[in-house]
């Protein structure tokens, strides 16, 4: 008996040493590297410019290298080789990945619907169907402003002209130049062509047209947050961290976007200070997560398997998708 005493308690003295002694147990904590976030020269990178500005690790040994990087297209060819910890991209560009079997998980969306039908003000559009009798220009063939206009069309059995001459910078100097009559174009371009054309208005709010077509899916995913999935396994209380962050810092640019457009030039982005702080209350920033992510995601992936099934790997993506 007082073997078995004497045994238990050893069992009570050395169990909480095992747990937080052991070098190994620490190093897994905390990783060797800086976490590394990718945000885009863009709406969505504005709205989490606190993550470029500030590390959300303060008061631990944590480190964060957040960079602001110029094109999707150069940050998903490095996410192919798992090159970021976490990044802020187009909802479909995060479903694509996933479906081709890259690692990485969505632990949030940051933004809805931002695009605006900028037009000259003698171009009569009222409505979606008046589209049809105008050349829309789009920055980007498969591009969100893309796949939102196209969705909108195939409901109603249109037919549309879309021109995909033009990158989304040059297409707003385009729009405001006189070259074109009427583009699809986000935030903060949108704004851009508006003070830098004359004769030139909001013809549409893309949203609103959404909203109306599609009532029981009101909103659709502009923007998401993702992290690799090894590092959110390995760290799931950094990803809580980050997470929190990443919507402290979306509420912060809303609330306050002439601070944040202060802050603009020296975080990295090329983004005209005054335009930004324009821009940012038609920026549409949100923070949704768990089954809120996914109630707004799924119904959006479905359409665009409708759509174009190639622009998500022709793939819903599984529950595995949504940390």
């Amino acid at each position: 008996m007082k073997h078995i005493f004497f045994t238990i308690l050893s069992l009570i003295i050395l169990l909480p040493l095992m747990a937080s002694g052991s070098p190994e147990t620490i190093s897994r904590g905390i990783p060797e590297e800086p976490v590394s976030v990718a945000l885009l020269n863009g709406p969505s990178g504005i709205g989490l410019i606190k993550l470029k500005s500030e590390n959300p690790f303060q008061g631990s040994e944590v480190l964060i290298d957040t960079q602001v990087l110029g094109a999707p297209k150069v940050l998903m060819g490095q996410m192919l080789k798992g090159e970021w910890d976490a990044a802020v991209l187009p909802a479909n560009m995060a479903a694509l990945l996933y479906n081709k079997g890259v690692a990485y998980r969505c632990i949030g969306v940051t933004g809805l619907g931002n695009l605006y039908l900028v037009a000259h003000k003698d171009v009569q559009i009222s409505s979606i169907k008046d589209m049809a009798e105008q050349t829309i220009y789009i920055p980007g063939k498969n591009t969100t402003p893309d796949l939102i206009i196209q969705l909108l069309a195939a409901e109603y059995g249109i037919d549309l002209k879309l021109d995909y001459s033009f990158n989304p910078a040059d297409l707003a100097k385009a729009l405001a130049g006189g070259i074109v009559n009427a583009a699809v174009l986000p935030e903060p371009l949108a704004t851009i062509a508006l003070k830098s054309g004359q004769d030139l208005v909001i013809a549409a709010d893309m949203q609103s047209l959404w909203r109306d077509t599609f009532p029981l899916t009101p909103d659709y995913p502009l923007t998401v947050m993702v992290v690799r999935s090894d590092f959110a396994d390995q760290y799931p209380d950094l990803v809580n961290i980050l997470r929190d962050a990443a919507q402290e810092s979306l509420n912060w640019v809303t609330e306050n976007p002439a601070e944040a457009a202060g802050l603009i030039k020296e975080q990295g982005f090329t983004l005209p200070p005054p335009i930004v702080a324009q821009a940012i209350p038609r920026s549409n920033y949100v923070f949704l997560k768990g089954k809120e992510m996914e109630a707004l995601m799924a119904p959006y992936f479905s359409s665009l398997m409708t759509l174009n099934p190639d622009v998500i790997a022709a793939v819903l993506p599984d529950k595995e998708f949504y940390y």
